[in-house]
């Protein structure tokens, strides 16, 4: 049970990232190959972004209590970052996927 709390606490960081990253005009015209005043769904990108940080943190949290779960989440997020951006600079095609992540 700890080690399915600790992997869904990590992808749950690396889609909150995802979100935040693909709610810049850059990320996700990269992505998308879409102009962005057009998208009437990146609005909801930077909400759902922080509300899983939150969960995030939130399982971290529940998993090693707060002391311990937060320098976790640290180290999580700090993951999910890098792996965000070797996302983005290699296949940013692949966040924006039907079937397999976000939208």
């Amino acid at each position: 049970m700890s080690a399915l709390l600790l992997l869904a606490a990590g992808l749950a960081g690396y889609v909150a990232l995802a979100c935040l990253a693909l709610a810049m005009p850059r990320h996700w015209t990269e992505a998308t190959g879409q102009i962005v005043a057009f998208v009437p769904q990146r609005k909801w990108l930077r909400p759902c972004g922080f509300t899983l940080l939150g969960l995030s943190y939130t399982l971290c949290g529940y998993r090693d209590g707060l002391g311990f779960g937060s320098v976790l989440w640290v180290l999580l997020i700090t993951a999910a970052g890098i792996a965000v951006a070797l996302t983005l600079a290699w296949r940013p095609q692949l966040l924006m996927r039907r079937k397999t992540l976000l939208f």
